[in-house]
């Protein structure tokens, strides 16, 4: 009976986990425009978990770029600014997580051709409850 009881509590748990939904949003996403030379520019945007569970931004990617990082500016006690990788990025359930100049971000790195001239960039997101996710972010001059 003890076993019965234990493996319905469970279920219920479980159950009631696989209710839990992320809910992702991404507004105001751009690129910073940069010198028709440069082999690496940087995306920005709003993403918003409107769902009860926290969910991860696993990847991105974009044709333009051969890679792409998620990163965070860090500036240490000689105020002197670094970037540092970020493996996944938590989207908080009920959240919204800002990525912009001077914090975090993601690198758009080795680039296929300029971003300058160009209307928008797609990007492909990756989280890991919502899943995929294509969007457009216009090139803007990182001063706008």
């Amino acid at each position: 009976m003890k076993k019965y009881l234990f493996s319905l509590a469970v279920l219920f748990v479980l159950t009631g986990l696989s209710f839990a939904e992320s809910k992702v949003v991404v507004e105001g996403a751009w690129v910073g425009e940069v010198p028709p030379s440069s082999p690496v520019a940087a995306a920005y945007m709003t993403i918003k978990n409107e769902g009860t569970a926290d969910d991860k931004l696993l990847s991105v990617t974009s044709s333009i770029a051969g890679s792409t990082m998620i990163h965070q500016t860090m500036i240490d006690e000689q105020s002197v600014a670094s970037m540092n990788m970020i493996g996944v990025l938590v989207i908080p359930a009920g959240k919204s997580v800002v990525l912009k100049p001077g914090g975090t971000h993601i690198m758009l790195m080795d680039l296929k051709e300029p971003v300058t001239g160009k209307g928008k960039i797609e990007l492909d997101l990756k989280f890991e409850n919502a899943g995929e996710m294509k969007i457009e972010a216009p090139v803007k001059k990182l001063s706008e």
